[in-house]
C-alpha cells in the first residue's frame, strides 16, 4: 500500500460485511448494523436489487471468511473480558465497526484502533460524514507497522502497558513483510502475561483444489489493487513462530469446529475449508 493512500481492500471488507447484513440469513454470523451505514445509497440499491451478484460461490466463500473472522475475534474478546482483560487493540483496524456497535459489556473496555495513518484518516472522515460519533472509550492511534513497532505505536495511547491486553489482527498480516510480522509477534508476546492475540492469516496452500482457487483469486485481486500478499504460513510454521516469539499457548479454529459453532442449519454461506484463524496467549 502506498504511504499516503488509504487501503481499498479495507473498504471492500466493509462492503462485504454490509452485504451480509442486507441479503444473508438471519441470524447473521456477524451482527453489524454499522457497515451498511457507511455505504452510499446507490451501493445499497445495487446489492438489494441484484443480490444474485453476491451469491456466486466465490463471493459467498469470501463473505463467509470475512464475517467469521470478525465474529470469532469478538467472541474471543468476550471470553478475555470475562477473564478480567479490560484493554482491547484492533491492530490494522481498517473499517472495523465493533467499537461503534459495542455491546453493554464492552463499555468498560479501553479500546484502541491502530491503523495506517491514511486509512485511519479516511475512515474517520467517512464516519464524520455519516454522523457516526466515536464512543468515549475509543482512541485512534496512527500506526504504520512497516515503519514503527506495535509497542512504540501503543506507547502514544492511554493504555496501561503493565496490564494484559487483547489484540485482534484481522486481514493484516498477509500484507506485511515476514520480518515485520515476526516483529509484531515478538512485540505482542512481550506484553504482560494473559495478553491475547487473535489473528487471521493467509495459508500457503489449502486442503482442496477449490480452496486453493479461492485463495489465489483473493490474492490476485489484492495485488491488482496495489496491496499484494507478502506473507503466508503453514499452520505448523505459524504455531512454531508464535511459540518461539514468546507466546505460551497457540490454538487454531479448525473447519469442523467452526462449522459446528457458527454454521449449523445455514444455507447461505459455506463453512471454511481452510484453517485461517488463530489465538495466541502470552
Amino acid at each position: 500500500m502506498k504511504e499516503d493512500q488509504s487501503s481499498g481492500t479495507a473498504l471492500a471488507v466493509c462492503f462485504i460485511r454490509a452485504v451480509h447484513q442486507l441479503i444473508d440469513e438471519v441470524p447473521h454470523i456477524l451482527e453489524d448494523t454499522i457497515s451498511p451505514l457507511l455505504l452510499d445509497q446507490e451501493a445499497i440499491r445495487k446489492i438489494e436489487t441484484h443480490p444474485e451478484v453476491q451469491r456466486s460461490p466465490q463471493a459467498r466463500a469470501l463473505r463467509s471468511h470475512v464475517v467469521l473472522r470478525s465474529r470469532y475475534a469478538e467472541d474471543r474478546l468476550f471470553i478475555a473480558f470475562k477473564a478480567g482483560i479490560r484493554q482491547f487493540v484492533s491492530l490494522g483496524a481498517g473499517y472495523d465497526t465493533f467499537c461503534f456497535r459495542q455491546p453493554d459489556w464492552a463499555h468498560s473496555l479501553e479500546i484502541v484502533e491502530a491503523d495506517h495513518p491514511a486509512t485511519q484518516s479516511a475512515k474517520r472522515l467517512l464516519l464524520k460524514q455519516k454522523g457516526i460519533e466515536s464512543p468515549v472509550n475509543v482512541e485512534f492511534v496512527p500506526l504504520d507497522l512497516e515503519r514503527e513497532g506495535v509497542s512504540e505505536g501503543l506507547s502514544r495511547s492511554k493504555l496501561d502497558s503493565s496490564l494484559p491486553t487483547f489484540i485482534s489482527c484481522l486481514g493484516v498480516l498477509a500484507y506485511l513483510t515476514t520480518e515485520t510480522v515476526q516483529h509484531v509477534f515478538r512485540s505482542i508476546a512481550g506484553m504482560p502475561p494473559g495478553s491475547r492475540l487473535v489473528l487471521a492469516f493467509a495459508p500457503i496452500k489449502g486442503n482442496s483444489t477449490q480452496g486453493d482457487s479461492r485463495e489465489k483469486s483473493a490474492s490476485q485481486r489484492a495485488a491488482k489493487n496495489g496491496e499484494p500478499w507478502l506473507t503466508r504460513f503453514e499452520v505448523a510454521e505459524l504455531q512454531k513462530a508464535l511459540l518461539e516469539s514468546g507466546f505460551s499457548k497457540v490454538s487454531f479454529l479448525a473447519p469442523d469446529e467452526a462449522e459446528a459453532q457458527y454454521y449449523v442449519g445455514r444455507q447461505d454461506l459455506p463453512p471454511p475449508r481452510l484453517i485461517r484463524l488463530c489465538e495466541a496467549i502470552v
